[in-house]
């Protein structure tokens, strides 16, 4: 599809506000806001990291009422290998280090079981076991950490959760030959060609009227060899899974969408781009216009100084479209007054009172933008189609 998003259509953007989701409430929201409306009509809502504040859990009718409840707990720790995440090792038979960053939420219609899906990294609050690709690590160089996503549940509305398993991993194995973090007899990525950073990074989409919960998520690209983080970072490109619903209280595992048909496992399956540069990715529905839209961020257009009037940040944000969740439009940037807007996190929200937070039953609605560990601002929206 060609990107002609903005010829048929503008977008009217008003003033930051306050989202449910501050600095003041002791959560420090790194990544977008993951979101889920449950059958009694309660929509529910997570926010924070957990090396940063807390993780807080939210809840209201909307976006307009939304407050904290409480902050959670976790029967698990973070941080160390030796005891992070129950000793459920990586799928590559590494121990789990690091922190936990809350990206998506499902919540079981018959049990009322809240799953949440998080992404970990190995490169930060490892606690003196944090790697990278080139090997222990305070930070990451050029965040060549490794990305998994793992999933946890609770059956107390979220006060208290429980680590299940490690659902998604990168078809490369997670270090390179230039350090061995536990692998044992497992060989790492060849550090003399290009590496990919494993699977994270990533929203869910989940349909009402459909069988599947969707997860869109980022694959890094880095060449080791470049001197700075902008040269050595390649690609940053958008992929897909899918699991099916359940209703027992029981979670399945994810498909990665390769080659035409999803067929591939989660764990070390092989997986096809869906969209190219897009840091990020959110998807939601437009019931009005009967398109999906896809919100990320052009990290590597940025980077590579193809967008040389984003601000020093690169605060932008991009929209792609589909008819089918898997052919996705060229992503084109949102303009406001001729510049650049949005941030290094952008998601669209409903802003309505019924329905899931990602189908949009008109056109207004609202932007929740944020970059690392910052507020979370508001922008009221309204998408107008332009006169033919």
């Amino acid at each position: 599809m060609k990107g002609k998003f903005f010829s048929k259509y503008s977008l009217k953007i008003g003033k930051a506000k306050e989202s449910p989701f501050m600095q003041k409430y002791n959560v420090y929201q790194d990544g977008t806001a993951p979101m889920y409306r449950d059958v009694d009509g309660t929509l529910w809502a997570m926010s924070g990291h957990s090396h940063m504040g807390n993780i807080a859990v939210f809840s209201g009718t909307c976006l307009d009422d939304m407050v904290k409840r409480y902050d959670i707990l976790t029967n698990f720790c973070v941080g160390h290998c030796e005891h992070a995440f129950d000793g459920i090792r990586y799928p590559e038979g590494i121990l789990p280090r690091g922190s936990m960053w809350p990206f998506g939420l499902y919540i079981c219609p018959k049990t009322h079981r809240f799953f949440c899906w998080f992404h970990n990294e190995t490169g930060w609050n490892g606690k003196g076991t944090a790697y990278d690709a080139f090997g222990l690590c305070k930070t990451p160089k050029f965040d060549s950490d490794f990305r998994h996503v793992g999933l946890m549940h609770s059956d107390d509305e979220g006060r208290n959760w429980t680590f299940d398993r490690w659902v998604l991993a990168g078809h490369e194995a997670a270090f390179t030959d230039l350090y061995n973090p536990g692998a044992g007899n497992a060989v790492g990525q060849d550090s003399s060609k290009l590496i990919r950073l494993g699977s994270g990074d990533f929203s869910l989409f989940i349909p009402p009227d459909d069988d599947f919960i969707y997860i869109y998520y980022n694959i890094m690209t880095l060449d080791l060899h470049k001197n700075t983080f902008d040269e050595a970072w390649q690609r940053c490109d958008v992929y897909v899974a899918r699991c099916r619903k359940r209703t027992d209280g029981l979670m399945g595992d994810f498909v990665k969408y390769y080659d035409g048909s999803f067929s591939e496992s989660g764990l070390f399956g092989c997986e096809s781009m869906v969209l190219a540069d897009g840091w990020h990715p959110r998807v939601v529905y437009s019931e009005p216009e009967k398109l999906y839209l896809m919100s990320s961020k052009p990290i590597i257009a940025y980077k590579k100084g193809k967008i040389p009037d984003a601000d020093d940040k690169g605060k932008v944000v991009q929209i792609a479209t589909s008819s089918d969740l898997i052919h996705w439009s060229k992503p084109e940037i949102v303009r406001q007054n001729g510049k650049p807007w949005g941030n290094h996190y952008n998601a669209i929200v409903s802003d309505s009172k019924t329905g899931q937070p990602f189908i949009l039953s008109k056109n207004t609605f609202s932007f929740l933008t944020n970059h690392n560990g910052t507020d979370v601002l508001r922008f009221q929206a309204k998408l107008n189609r332009n006169r033919s």
